[in-house]
């Protein structure tokens, strides 16, 4: 299955709050914890895996805090998920660290989950910060290709 962490809801929530304009430019931790209402220390744990990726700036001092490396129309939700995560993998035997799987040599699903796993990840690649924050419903970020369906 295929399901994201607490912690990178939480960077989704930061990512999408540090987007919108702050009095000075840059946000602190306080701010953004009373923002997001998220507890400082999860804030602080966030920011520090964001900036790592290079996707958020760190500044010290009286006039210091965090601010976003890019524009939001540049960062994409894949690049903010695997800041938190890692490399995005639908499956096991896709791990690029030549780890293979005790079914590898039976496995019928290899194929066509590496390819739904490429799909999924060129989908999450081309998401970016702005468009999340403006989609009303999943409909408006899907590719037209690619048709949503319904309950059966």
């Amino acid at each position: 299955m295929l399901r994201l962490g607490k912690l990178t809801d939480y960077a989704l929530l930061l990512m999408h709050t540090m987007s919108q304009p702050s009095e000075s430019g840059r946000w602190c931790t306080e701010q953004l914890s009373l923002e997001t209402h998220l507890p400082t220390p999860t804030v602080r744990k966030c920011l520090k895996y964001l900036v790592k990726a290079g996707l958020v700036d760190s500044f010290r001092g009286v006039q210091g805090g965090y601010q976003l490396n890019q524009c939001p129309d540049c960062i994409t939700l894949a690049a903010i998920i695997q800041a938190i995560e890692g490399p995005i993998l639908l499956a096991e035997c896709h791990s690029s660290d030549g780890r293979r799987c005790d079914l590898d040599e039976t496995c019928g699903l290899k194929g066509p989950l590496r390819s739904v796993g490429e799909i999924v990840m060129n989908f999450l690649d081309t998401v970016t910060l702005a468009e999340l924050a403006a989609a009303q419903n999943v409909q408006s970020l899907m590719p037209q290709m690619i048709a949503v369906r319904g309950p059966a």
